[in-house]
């Protein structure tokens, strides 16, 4: 199966049988000589499976091709933080060491048009897909060249809870970053008709007396962090807005991410929105379900 869209080609090779699947999506940007392919390779054994995902940038211009590396996806694995965390903080300081930092830098931009334009092309179901969030896992590792500003390979990715939790796209809380002044002003606005949503004052009364002009999700949790000290002593308790999940009764996690996600996506402004943003859950699938979304 071959489509051409502008200038992304992608290409779907596909065998399948009980224990096997490979694929490649190929993204060609002829305006920059730019030729990224992003393999993934399924492995059903004994009931359980595994996804192997590699990504190499071809540029034509320098007649090299840049190799990102594998990374495996497996029951374990995919919908831990933690291991994510680790797995692309180690993946993070091999590749400086490999290509240097401007390179990687350079590449991010190349990848992260891509994410752009398979979305464009596959369904809103198939977006949640652990193929197409690899795609995801691979540009949240460029892009955190950026923040390496002392080219030390040290840098941390913390996981969106928002992915493990309800199954967004997946993107690390230091890339995502949140204009102050135009947040609060939508939370003002949001405030007069959504009356009961207290986490609108949560989050209204982190930020009053805030300087800057931007904050990344991160820090944006220091500062709810300090606000809840200061005011209960205690982060929310069960019923109130920002409980995860959509569940009645006590609220057994709670988490900033699952407010600010969807607060962030309103305008559906970033590209790890999912399109018509609306949030939703692996509860009662598989993850075997989720690889063969493609």
């Amino acid at each position: 199966m071959n489509k051409i869209f502008s200038q992304t080609t992608f290409i779907f090779l596909a065998t399948f049988s009980v224990l096997l699947c490979n694929a490649q999506w190929i993204h060609n940007d002829n305006k920059n000589g730019i030729k990224i392919t992003y393999s993934f390779d399924l492995s059903v054994q004994q009931g359980d499976s595994s996804l192997s995902l590699s990504l190499s940038i071809e540029d034509r211009d320098e007649n090299r091709t840049y190799d990102y590396g594998t990374i495996e996806l497996n029951s374990k694995n995919a919908v831990d933080s933690n291991s994510l965390s680790k797995i692309l903080k180690d993946k993070d300081s091999a590749l400086l060491k490999q290509y240097g930092n401007d390179i990687i830098v350079k590449h991010s931009e190349y990848i992260s048009t891509m994410v752009l334009n398979v979305k464009d092309t596959i369904s809103q179901r198939n977006q949640y897909s652990f193929v197409y969030q690899g795609l995801f896992i691979y540009q949240s590792l460029l892009v955190g060249a950026k923040r390496d500003t002392k080219n030390i390979g040290s840098i941390d990715f913390t996981v969106m809870s928002s992915y493990i939790l309800v199954g967004s796209s997946f993107v690390c809380k230091e890339e995502v970053f949140i204009n102050i002044s135009d947040f609060k002003q939508y939370l003002e606005e949001r405030k007069k008709w959504d009356k009961k949503n207290v986490g609108i004052d949560y989050y209204l009364g982190a930020l009053k007396n805030e300087s800057s002009t931007e904050l990344n999700m991160i820090e944006i949790t220091v500062r709810l962090e300090e606000y809840f000290q200061s005011k209960f002593g205690r982060w929310p308790q069960g019923g109130e807005c920002g409980c995860c999940m959509n569940y009645s009764g006590p609220c057994y996690y709670w988490n900033e991410i699952c407010l600010a996600h969807d607060m962030a996506c309103q305008r559906c402004q970033h590209s790890w929105c999912f399109s018509g943003c609306v949030p939703s859950s692996c509860s009662g699938n598989t993850i075997s379900w989720y690889w063969w979304l493609i």
